[in-house]
């Protein structure tokens, strides 16, 4: 039977079939050039760090598989990052250190962020308080002044307390942030009832007691994904470390990696095997706990 004698709902519905089916495809075709885009450099970075130096760039012309795939495997620039040979020790390098307290800054920076935005995101969400919204402005105002203007006289502020040069330089300066309240502030008002807090108030609680036992254990998706942008953003820090902090052993991942790249000379194989070590740690906490990260996204477009 031709197509000019199909019944018009028989047409119809080959056509949806055919429409449904191109959507998919392109979809598909759109994944994989996204794909693509995003992994492609990341890939080549991870096995340019796997390659002999002289390796690195020799093959980027013509494009074929030796432009990814190293010709001479060696660890070479991972044992001289982590100070684990000759030149690595001579240079001074020890990246595990700096891995570690990257770790250390980026956690104790989401600890306390948590700790006091959570407090101000509740503030802000459920409690009565005159004039709460001009508050509010001037809290999401803060987030709209570039880093660039402050960092003079945060270092002032620093210096004066005497935290310059130390890992407090690299924590205490975060432990608020106007991103967090006002994302924990969203998440609280759209997902959890009010009648919760009513009935905690009513039943005896305090406003601590409700933040504490009712609101903060329903807001876990929320806390978790803001948890992560967190961490993300502290981990990639680079110009504040750079100038708060000038022992060397005391400095964060970024910096140091910006190290191996010298003047005269330009070690790229230090550098993607740095930029790979600086990676892992993040694709694996994300990883860990992309179920809630997904969760605290999908809530907080959901109005209650």
């Amino acid at each position: 039977m031709g197509a000019a004698n199909l019944h018009p709902v028989h047409r119809h519905t080959a056509a949806r079939r055919a429409y449904d089916t191109l959507a998919v495809a392109l979809r598909i075709l759109i994944y994989v050039v996204l794909c693509v885009i995003f992994l492609v450099p990341f890939a080549w970075m991870l096995l340019g760090s796997l390659r002999e130096e002289r390796e690195i760039f020799r093959y980027l012309t013509p494009f074929s598989w030796r432009t990814f795939v190293p010709i001479n495997w060696t660890l070479d620039s991972y044992l001289t990052i982590l100070g684990l040979n000759e030149l690595g020790r001579a240079a001074g390098y020890n990246f595990g250190r700096n891995l570690f307290n990257s770790f250390i800054v980026s956690s104790a920076v989401v600890i306390s962020s948590l700790f006091f935005n959570t407090m101000g995101a509740y503030f802000f969400a459920r409690l009565p308080f005159p004039k709460k919204n001009l508050l509010l402005l001037y809290v999401i105002a803060t987030f709209l002044v570039p880093f660039e203007v402050t960092i003079v006289p945060l270092y002032i502020v620093v210096r004066t307390l005497h935290l310059d040069n130390t890992m407090w330089a690299l924590i205490v300066p975060w432990y608020a942030s106007p991103f967090v309240i006002f994302s924990l502030m969203q998440f609280m008002r759209e997902t959890i009832p009010y009648e919760l807090d009513e009935a905690a108030l009513i039943d005896g609680a305090n406003y601590f007691t409700t933040l504490w036992r009712i609101i903060v254990p329903l807001s876990i998706p929320g806390l978790v994904t803001n948890a992560l942008l967190e961490f993300q953003f502290i981990w990639n820090l680079f110009y504040w470390p750079l100038v708060a902090v000038g022992d060397r052993n005391l400095q964060v991942l970024q910096v140091v990696i910006s190290g191996t790249l010298g003047q005269t000379q330009q070690y790229w194989g230090r550098t993607f095997a740095g930029s790979a070590l600086a990676t892992i740690p993040v694709v694996i906490i994300f990883l860990a706990l992309q179920r809630y990260y997904m969760q605290g996204i999908a809530s907080t477009g959901v109005k209650g």
